[in-house]
């Protein structure tokens, strides 16, 4: 048991990294899918913006309203609420920046995966592509779905943080991994549509049998996010992580690392521009 869950956590580790190595050898593909994250990283930033500079009073209130009032106490009381806060509140930015790129980028992300699955072999039998209006609606439902369950996680791990010392760092972990298998459900989105996984809860029943090689792959990519400027590189090269992980839920002959040391998402009949205007 402990031996298989080493592999799967290398497994997606390795998923992780596989969009990097992609970044070094097809930047300019990447490039276009990095300028949606631009977009939404602004928006987001500004949201995150105001959070920071209002965190001290929200940690001075929930001071006061557990009851602590002046002294040292109370500025603890305060300092950890407002940590609290920021932990809580980074699984709701991600899921949010998350779902509305992949929404306002759907062409540059849709060429990625394409480029990712030929350069790796293909698809024999791809299945029909759903009408656009359809897929919008769809896709809005389950992005309202995606940052609901955030902003309901988060709610408990702002309880969680409260508590003093261990707090944080435990809710910080924990919305790490849960933050990244909501990030993988929503990036294999499409990799899946295309395998004729469609729906949100046929891709989570697809994704189940690779549970901790999802869970992983999409807790590397929310750490990612994190970092300065780190979720408008990384927001490509998740997708090719993703449809990477996609091939190997549904090839049980595919491997972690199946394909990597050729991949080459540039040349050929199939280049990007093609594929945006697929």
């Amino acid at each position: 048991m402990a031996a298989r869950v080493l592999t799967e956590t290398r497994a997606g580790i390795t998923l992780a990294f596989s969009g990097a190595r992609a970044w070094v050898r097809t930047p300019r593909l990447l490039v276009m899918g990095a300028v949606p994250s631009i977009v939404t990283a602004v928006i987001v930033g500004v949201l995150l913006g105001v959070l920071l500079i209002n965190v001290g009073e929200i940690g001075r209130a929930i001071a006061s309203g557990v009851g602590v009032d002046g002294g040292t106490l109370a500025d603890v009381v305060a300092a950890t609420a407002a940590i609290a806060v920021l932990a809580a509140s980074t699984l709701v930015s991600v899921a949010l920046f998350a779902t509305v790129t992949l929404a306002i980028g759907q062409p540059f992300f849709e060429a990625i995966s394409r480029r990712v699955d030929d350069s790796l072999g293909g698809l024999e039998h791809p299945a029909p592509e759903e009408p656009w209006h359809r897929a919008l609606v769809r896709g809005a439902g389950e992005s309202v779905v995606t940052v609901a369950i955030s902003i309901g996680v988060s709610l408990g791990l702002l309880a969680v943080g409260l508590v003093p010392v261990v707090g944080s760092p435990t809710a910080f972990v924990l919305g790490a991994l849960v933050g990244g298998r909501l990030l993988a459900i929503e990036l294999t989105a499409y990799p899946l549509a295309r395998r004729g996984i469609v729906s949100r809860h046929e891709r989570i029943a697809a994704l189940r049998p690779l549970r901790t090689r999802t869970v992983v792959f999409g807790a590397c990519v929310f750490l990612t996010f994190l970092l300065p400027l780190g979720a408008v590189v990384a927001m490509p090269a998740a997708m090719v992580g993703a449809t990477m992980l996609a091939r190997q839920v549904t090839s049980p002959s595919a491997s972690a690392g199946s394909g990597l040391p050729g991949l080459r998402l540039e040349g050929g009949t199939h280049g990007v521009d093609r594929g945006v205007d697929e």
